[in-house]
């Protein structure tokens, strides 16, 4: 786990103790008290961010107080920030080291980051206090299921799920040790199981989610995603996959019911954009096409964009132009920036190459990391057989959207246009890498490593994949 230093740490508390409003409190005493009543008011009214505040505040006013520092750690779980949670957690062990509560949920946290060495540290300090904690076990049997000791991951774990069933960490380790084994099935019939009894186990719901992606089950990661989603609403990514999901197993009223969040006049523009980029991978049909241009006439003007996109994306510039016009608008200005790029695609998809790319080159002249511009200009110098400018503008592309896989897919084509077959293994290797657990990204890896290197190449693919997909199921069991 990447652990901020402690010098960092200090710093960023110092900071916010001097930001926090404690008026008149002139000693260091006085600053602890006033933090912790801010503290007891936030957690009265159940406000994390105001508690995480607050707690701030107290630790930097009072840093040798092990009980504040576990607290504080504990608020940085519910709020997601891991590394944060870890360093207080740490410090609260460091000052108090009989607390076995601090080394158990650190022994956890270094799971979800995939640090098996720091987690059994943390167990085997634990196991030195507490030898039946839950955390000793569970921890051994992680580190053991790493080094594909099953036998003893097993020995670990059984125990642990005869006391507790429904242990949420125990039952996703004994999953994991199942599909280790071969028993995919069973693995899916035990988190089945789970999910029945314990229906608001969102780990397990995400595991299924895991499983049956890996089986390119559509009908059931539909469903375990849209579980997930209800679990947890404010994340968008699994709402986001059961639509895909739905749409892969031509479910087109389950893809259609999931939609709807996201296509609200008040959803945000990203919103629409992400739901209609499924449509247009996912529901390619004259019926997506009608279904977008009823919705488009009631969407808000700030969703235009978003249509326009979808429009030129499926093959219809004509509707595209109908929201935005069939010609560039000049001047060109800040505003119809974004307009302008998409016209110019319209103006691809017909043909008008050097028209479009005076439009792209305008609009990047003034504004060189526009993204619309340079993902419509790669796209026409790929078809204008101009593969070196399409590699220059999709590294740019990169640099400014380092987490799009998208992108980086678009990057891969443009070294495919140049015949640069060791640009495309090395892009498709290095997103990947740094994108894990992304499944558009594993389908455009697999495909080229099977076409280069056979079933061989594409079963080592399979086996890292499922390796990201691991780590990723554990990150929400706290």
């Amino acid at each position: 786990m990447k652990v901020r230093s402690p010098f960092f740490a200090a710093c960023c508390i110092a900071a916010t103790a001097l930001l926090f409003p404690l008026a008149g409190c002139s000693s260091r005493e006085d600053r602890a008290q006033a933090a912790l009543a801010q503290y007891e008011a936030a957690a009265a009214t159940g406000d994390l961010l105001a508690s995480r505040t607050a707690l701030l505040a107290l630790v930097g006013a009072d840093d040798s107080n092990a009980e504040y520092w576990e607290q504080l750690g504990r608020i940085q779980i519910q709020l997601g920030a891991f590394d944060d949670a870890y360093y207080a957690l740490s410090r609260a062990s460091e000052l108090d080291r009989s607390n076995a509560s601090a080394l158990g949920t650190l022994a956890q946290l270094a799971l979800t980051s995939g640090n098996v060495e720091a987690a059994e540290e943390h167990a085997d300090k634990l196991a030195l206090l507490q030898p039946d904690h839950p955390a000793v076990r569970l921890t051994y049997g992680y580190v053991a299921l790493n080094r594909s000791n099953l036998d003893e991951a097993d020995r670990q774990v059984d125990p642990l799920l005869r006391v507790s069933p429904r242990e949420p960490l125990a039952n996703l380790l004994k999953a994991r040790i199942l599909v280790a084994r071969g028993k995919r099935v069973d693995a899916v019939s035990l988190l089945e199981a789970q999910t029945s009894g314990k229906p608001d186990d969102a780990g397990a719901w995400k595991a299924l989610m895991g499983l049956h992606l890996r089986d390119q089950d559509w009908s059931g990661v539909q469903r375990a995603a849209s579980r997930l989603a209800s679990l947890k609403p404010e994340e968008r990514d699994p709402a986001l996959a059961a639509i895909d999901a739905a749409f892969r197993h031509n479910d087109i009223s389950a893809g259609l019911r999931g939609s709807e969040r996201f296509l609200r006049p008040q959803a945000p523009s990203e919103d629409v954009d992400d739901v209609l980029t499924i449509w247009a991978d996912r529901w390619k049909s004259p019926a997506a096409l009608s279904e977008a241009r009823k919705r488009v006439g009631s969407a808000p003007l700030e969703h235009r964009l978003a249509y326009a996109t979808y429009f030129n994306r499926a093959g219809s510039p004509d509707d595209a132009a109908a929201l935005l016009g069939a010609q560039p608008q000049w001047p060109l200005t800040a505003g119809n920036m974004s307009s302008n790029s998409l016209i110019a695609e319209t103006l691809v998809l017909r043909g008008q190459y050097r028209e479009a790319k005076q439009v792209f080159d305008a609009v990047l002249a003034r504004e060189p990391d526009h993204v619309h511009a340079l993902r419509g200009r790669i796209n026409l110098e790929i078809r204008m057989n101009a593969p070196r400018a399409a590699i220059t503008d999709a590294q740019r592309l990169v640099t400014v959207s380092p987490r799009s896989a998208r992108e980086r897919l678009l990057l891969a084509r443009a070294f495919a246009a140049a015949g640069d077959q060791r640009q495309v293994d090395r892009t498709l290797w290095d997103a990947f890498h740094e994108i894990p657990a992304n499944f558009l990204l594993y389908e455009a890896l697999r495909a080229h490593v099977v076409k280069s290197g056979g079933a061989e190449a594409g079963a080592r693919v399979d086996a890292e994949f499922r390796q990201q997909q691991d780590v990723d199921l554990v990150r929400d069991f706290f």
